[in-house]
């Protein structure tokens, strides 16, 4: 079956490997779609590959994809609840016994992977990485897997983890009905906070990006103000508009943009929140400004029971993900695919094997 990993900087390649084989308790899952993650493209073109990080072991040979939906094809011994033909997107992937585990934070898990990384706790890892689903097949724990609802397409169930990083950062900002709420950055998992974000009752919701096209699809997918940072002064703008500065600023921008974080410190009003959910690159912060502005800042991540709200709001069309897909490529061309992201000339998209 074809493959694509990870040849080298900027550079992806398809590899013919074998099929594997069915473990118990285990599905073999043929790949419907799979789309292309923000980190996917930091980890080919990223600032690594020019040093001598430790990080480079992971990543040449390395099979990425954890945006993905399959579908059903063998069903190993001892699983129960499937049927061949079910659609499955990854639900929530832990060992169970780690520190975090047995304290119910099983999205911080030390012994399980996601994000194309290892998934059978049973087995042995292997460096690079090989489990994500840029490829034809995969295989999944059952336990692990999230039936996907028949009237949820195969394209949105794909999405369904970038909106399920969106629920997460929405829900850990506790954004209430009617507060104010900037997202900047409008990639596809910006997109999937907005998306989030309108369905928690955020208004008025700014979208901020340098890119006309991603700001329209911001437009169709209910922001109320977009903002070219490019051609206005983004602090003033927001600032007059909501008066004192927004509740609550969420990051998510690549590491190649320098002074987001600072931008966002001095945007936000006085005990408001910024939430970091992209790459964002290094920053400066003064403490007595920190302290005196009362602000609290926060990372998160997607969280793995995230998946289910996420995909009850595409099943109940409270989110609208259909326009930020702007391309469905097929998993030969992935080189392609992984160009446009890295141009930016694509938001999100899906490859198809």
């Amino acid at each position: 079956m074809k493959a694509v990993s990870i040849a080298g900087k900027g550079k992806v390649q398809i590899e013919e490997i074998p099929r594997p084989e069915v473990p118990p308790k285990t599905l073999l899952l043929k790949v419907i779609y799979c789309s292309l993650c923000g980190s996917d493209i930091e980890r080919v073109y990223g600032p690594h590959w020019d040093t001598n990080s430790p990080l480079l072991a992971n990543l040449k040979g390395s099979i990425l994809g954890h945006e993905w939906t399959g579908r059903v094809e063998e069903i190993g011994e001892g699983v129960e609840g499937w049927s061949v033909g079910d659609r499955i997107v990854d639900g929530r992937i832990y060992c169970g016994r780690c520190w975090y585990c047995v304290r119910g934070m099983t999205y911080l898990c030390m012994g399980g992977r996601v994000r194309g990384y290892h998934y059978d706790f049973s087995q042995p890892e292997t460096t690079p990485p090989r489990w994500g689903a840029l490829t034809e097949y995969v295989l999944r724990t059952a336990a692990n897997c999230l039936k996907v609802p028949k009237h949820v397409s195969d394209e949105e169930a794909a999405m369904s983890e970038p909106l399920a990083t969106g629920v997460t950062s929405v829900l850990n900002a506790e954004v209430r009905l009617a507060e104010s709420a900037v997202v900047i950055g409008c990639g596809h998992i910006g997109l999937s906070v907005l998306a989030a974000a309108k369905a928690a009752g955020a208004a008025p919701l700014i979208a901020i990006d340098k890119i006309d096209a991603r700001l329209e699809v911001a437009r169709q997918m209910g922001a109320n103000i977009t903002l070219n940072a490019n051609k206005v002064d983004v602090i003033e703008e927001v600032v007059n508009v909501t008066a004192a500065g927004p509740d609550v600023i969420f990051l998510a921008t690549s590491s190649q943009a320098p002074g987001i974080v600072e931008q966002a410190f001095e945007m936000v009003r006085y005990h408001g929140r910024i939430m970091i959910v992209g790459q964002a690159a290094p920053a400066t912060l003064q403490p007595g400004r920190w302290l005196t502005k009362e602000v609290r800042i926060e990372g998160t991540v997607h969280v793995g029971e995230a998946m289910i709200p996420s995909m009850k709001l595409i099943e109940n069309r409270r989110v609208n993900l259909k326009p930020m897909v702007t391309e469905i490529i097929p998993l030969v061309e992935a080189q392609r695919a992984f160009d446009s992201m890295h141009k930016g000339t694509n938001i999100a998209v899906v490859l198809k094997p």
